[in-house]
C-alpha cells in the first residue's frame, strides 16, 4: 500500500492522532533534565496537552495566541486551536523529570498566508508563495489532507534556512482571501519608488500604514509582517500595513531554553547560529545522533541550554531526522 493511500484511508476513518518519530530531540521523549522556567520553541508534535521539543506541556491555565488572536479554551477545544506541525513558542516551567512542564503562554505566528504561484516535485515539493520558497517533505503536515495546486490559498508555518527558504512543518489549505500576509526581512529598499523586497516578493508600500515601524518608515534589515493585496496572483504585493515583527526568542536571558531550527551561520564548531539565535557549545555539551563535527550550515537540530546576554549556551544538541505520521 502506498503512503498517500494509507494516509487517505486513515483520514476517511476519522482518526486524527498525530505522532512524530524522530532521530533526535524534537518529538521524542528525552530522559533526565532539570526543572525551572524557560522557553521552548519548535513545532507541535502531538497532544496529551501539547508536545513541543519532546516535552508535554499542560495548557490548562495557559494563554494561547494564534496569529494575534486568543485561542479557544479547553472546554471548547482540548487542543486550544493548535495543530500538529505549527511552530510555536512556549513560555512556562519545566518539571525536574525533563519530560513534562506547564505552559503559561503559547504563541503561534504563521510565516505567510497567500496563493500558491507554482509547485513542483513529488516526494519533496517546492512551492512559491508570495515570492517565498516553501519546501514540503515527509515532515510537513498538510491540514486537511489535500492535493495542493497553483492558485490554492494556504497558510504556512515552518523553519527558515540561511537563504530564507521556509521548510514547512504545517500547511493549511484555506478559503481564498483578498488579504495576504507575509513575514520576512526587508531587502533592496527603494525610497523613491516606495518598494522593497522580501526574498523574491516585491512590496509596494506607498499607501501602507507604517506607523508601527521605527521612525514610521521601512529600512533594510528590518524583520516585518506585511499585510496587503495582490492583483497578479501573489507575484507582487500592495501593502496595506507594515509592522515590525520578531523572529527571535524574544528574550535575552532564560534559565532553560529548548529550540529547533536550521544552522544559518557558522563561525566555528563551537559558535554558530540556529535560525537567528546565537549558540555556543562548551566541553560539557552533550551531542545526540552526531558530534560537533556534524554542525554545518543547513543542518537541522534541537538545542537545549541556558540563555544569557542573548547567547544560548548548549548543554545538549540533538541532530534531527523526524518523520510525522498520522496514525
Amino acid at each position: 500500500m502506498n503512503w498517500t493511500l494509507f494516509r487517505n484511508m486513515i483520514m476517511t476513518a476519522g482518526t486524527l492522532l498525530a505522532v512524530a518519530a524522530c532521530g533526535g530531540g524534537g518529538g521524542t521523549v528525552a530522559s533526565g533534565g532539570t526543572g525551572g522556567t524557560g522557553i521552548s520553541s519548535g513545532s507541535v508534535t502531538g497532544f496529551g496537552s501539547v508536545f513541543v521539543n519532546g516535552v508535554e506541556f499542560s495548557t490548562t491555565t495557559s494563554s494561547v495566541t494564534l496569529n494575534g488572536t486568543s485561542g479557544p479554551d479547553e472546554a471548547t477545544d482540548p487542543h486550544r486551536g493548535l495543530k500538529v506541525g505549527m511552530v510555536v513558542e512556549v513560555e512556562g516551567s519545566f518539571d525536574n523529570n525533563g519530560t513534562t512542564g506547564t505552559a503559561t503562554s503559547i504563541t503561534y505566528k504563521d510565516n505567510l498566508e497567500g496563493p500558491i504561484s507554482s509547485i513542483t516535485g513529488t516526494t519533496t515539493r517546492t512551492a512559491v508563495i508570495l515570492g517565498q520558497t516553501v519546501i514540503m517533505d515527509s515532515q510537513t503536515v498538510v491540514d486537511p489532507m489535500a492535493t495542493l495546486a497553483p492558485g490554492d490559498f494556504v497558510e504556512v508555518s515552518g523553519l527558515k534556512d540561511k537563504d530564507g527558504n521556509i521548510h514547512a512543518t504545517y500547511v493549511s489549505k484555506k478559503t481564498p482571501s483578498s488579504e495576504l500576509e507575509v513575514k520576512g526581512t526587508i531587502q533592496n529598499l527603494d525610497t523613491l519608488a516606495k518598494t522593497f523586497q522580501i526574498n523574491a516578493l516585491i512590496v509596494y508600500y506607498s499607501s501602507a500604514n507604517t506607523s508601527g515601524l521605527p521612525g514610521g518608515a521601512p529600512a533594510d534589515g528590518q524583520y516585518v509582517e506585511v499585510q496587503g493585496t495582490s492583483s497578479d496572483g501573489g507575484l507582487t504585493l500592495t501593502a496595506t500595513e507594515v509592522d515590525l515583527d520578531d523572529d527571535t526568542l524574544g528574550a535575552m536571558d532564560a534559565g532553560r531554553v529548548e529550540m529547533e531550527g536550521f544552522v544559518t551561520d557558522l563561525k566555528s564548531q563551537s559558535e554558530f547560529k540556529v535560525g537567528t539565535q546565537a549558540v555556543q557549545t562548551t566541553g560539557s555539551t552533550v551531542f545526540e545522533n552526531g558530534t560537533a563535527n556534524n554542525i554545518a550550515i543547513g543542518r537541522k537540530m534541537e538545542v537545549e541550554g541556558a540563555l544569557a546576554g542573548g547567547v544560548l549556551t548548549a548543554t545538549k544538541i540533538s541532530f534531527e531526522t523526524c518523520i510525522f505520521l498520522l496514525v
